[in-house]
């Protein structure tokens, strides 16, 4: 039996960026929203080709550090008092701006008591 494992379009190749620290000033009760609170960032998404198909070009790939920086610029900007909606916008901004397949996005924030996080996701496919 061979076990080598063909990939095909790279669709068991992923990106991950876990756990990016961001701050927004987000929440229901206008208390809540009076200072910027920690929340953390959970990006893992597919790029157009697959890996070997990127032939060690990074103009191939997706930066990084830009899909970071992008989500942190868009949770500092953002005025909305729900996770979910912090949560689409992110994930609608890295779609619009990047060459994303597949993005998956999911937000934590540390808001209730006797829990580690309260954690909303959002999901997009191109085409």
């Amino acid at each position: 039996m061979n076990a080598k494992r063909q990939t095909l379009n790279g669709d068991d190749e992923w990106i991950e960026i876990v756990d990016l620290e961001v701050k927004s000033k987000i929440g229901v009760p206008e208390k809540e929203r009076e200072s910027f609170q920690k929340l953390l960032v959970c990006i893992r998404f597919q790029i157009e080709a697959g890996f070997r198909e990127l032939h060690d070009r990074l103009d191939e790939t997706i930066d990084y550090a830009a899909v970071a920086t992008e989500a942190v610029r868009v949770a500092e900007e953002n005025r909305a008092r729900l996770l979910e909606t912090l949560v689409s916008a992110i994930a609608d901004t890295l779609m619009a701006r990047f060459r994303i397949r597949h993005l998956e996005v999911e937000l934590k924030k540390f808001i209730l008591p006797n829990t580690r996080y309260v954690g909303v996701k959002s999901i997009r496919t191109r085409g």
